[in-house]
């Protein structure tokens, strides 16, 4: 229906090559919104980084959305973060639900 709400998106931020470091309040406040729009996700949030520092911010935040819900992971590859997305979107119960 033209009117619906969006609901059940997968969603994936790619951060490769952008300059600014996003810190853990940015993080957190990523996660807040996908906490205030639930009904719009499937639960699953990808975050595409460089190896590095960026990498362990999105580690950061892969626990910290876990913790509140939601799958999100950490990725390098491309690939591996779509297969990851296109998989299941069942918690399970050692993923903390």
């Amino acid at each position: 229906m033209e009117n619906t709400r969006p609901c059940q998106y997968d969603i994936l931020i790619d951060l490769r090559g952008t300059t600014k470091r996003l810190s853990h309040f940015d993080l957190a406040n990523l996660v807040q919104v996908m906490i205030d729009h639930r009904e719009s996700f499937r639960s699953k949030l990808a975050i595409l980084v460089e190896p590095g520092e960026r990498f362990d911010d999105a580690k950061f935040m892969e626990l910290y959305a876990v913790n509140r819900g939601f799958q999100v992971g950490a990725f390098n590859d491309f690939e591996e973060a779509m297969n990851w997305l296109m998989t299941s979107s069942e918690l399970t119960s050692e993923e903390g639900i």
